[in-house]
């Protein structure tokens, strides 16, 4: 499974430009050397929905971070053929995303603090995979 968390690309929209990365070619200039999170409503529990159930949940999670209040851009997940549109959001703490994705019923997360990154079980806040970061 390590492989699948490796190998995930994710593609921000940021400032109009397109950001694409893995854990392991993950940029370090802002806002990515400040923590953030990178979170989805898609598929909870790892069950797969229709694309009209998935964007209805993450439209509801749109809403959400509304009301957070933390800057975030869309999105996206992917790994070979499977996609799962997603958000990052900046200067979200650990403690609050894992929380937040709880609520959408996630599995894991993509969270990069400032000294490591990477994937952490929701239910845990364990790392599944996790790299330190070079400053």
């Amino acid at each position: 499974m390590k492989d699948i968390y490796d190998n995930t690309h994710f593609r921000i929209s940021h400032n109009g430009e397109e950001i694409d990365f893995t854990i392991d070619t993950l940029p370090s200039y802002p806002p990515f050397d400040a923590p953030f999170a990178i979170l989805t409503a898609w598929n909870p529990n790892n069950q797969p929905l229709s694309l009209e159930e998935n964007t209805a949940r993450n439209e509801e999670l749109f809403e959400k971070l509304l009301e957070y209040g933390y800057p975030f851009d869309e999105a996206l997940g992917y790994l070979d053929d499977h996609s799962e549109e997603s958000y990052c959001i900046y200067e979200i703490p650990f403690e609050e995303a894992i929380e937040l994705a709880k609520a959408e019923e996630q599995y894991a997360i993509f969270f990069s603090s400032a000294t490591q990154v990477g994937y952490y079980e929701c239910e845990t806040g364990v790392a599944i995979t996790e790299r330190a970061l070079e400053k």
